[in-house]
């Protein structure tokens, strides 16, 4: 295995084992962030299900690059890991709707019940899922030295 395979190996096993993204995305030199749940597949590409009326959506209607952190929580300065990630976001087509509502269910089982719920089910029927397709990833690791990062290139 190349370091180029090994770190999307690294890269894609992370995605897998954290929920939560921070996603940020600009207009009119506007920032806005905003914390979502997402799933990924073998490409480390990002998925995430929002109405397309939030703030972010239309963001990213009017500017497809976006920016994209991911961590968890640690109180020592060694336990530093995470992702940080510029890529280009927009709506799946309805062609792989299926496909990546399936892989979504798939990292949260507990929506695949709520999905039967009739609100459930009409909250997903309005609103949208996006991709994000990274062109680039940075993978922090402080347990391999202070700012230790490792870089990929899509």
């Amino acid at each position: 295995m190349t370091d180029q395979e090994s770190l999307k190996s690294s890269i894609c096993r992370y995605l897998v084992q954290h929920t939560t993204l921070s996603l940020a995305t600009c207009n009119d030199s506007r920032p806005w962030s905003t914390d979502l749940f997402y799933a990924s597949d073998d490409s480390c590409r990002l998925y995430f299900v929002s109405s397309v009326t939030t703030r972010h959506c239309q963001n990213i209607t009017v500017n497809p690059q976006v920016v994209v952190s991911i961590s968890g929580q640690c109180a020592d300065w060694k336990e530093i890991k995470g992702l940080q990630i510029d890529g280009v976001a927009g709506v799946v087509s309805k062609a792989d709707r299926h496909g990546v509502v399936e892989m979504y269910f798939t990292k949260f089982p507990a929506l695949r019940k709520l999905h039967l719920a009739s609100e459930i089910l009409k909250l997903l029927r309005e609103s949208s899922f996006y991709r994000i397709s990274p062109k680039w990833i940075r993978l922090i690791d402080n347990s391999k030295g202070f700012g230790h990062k490792d870089e990929m290139i899509f």
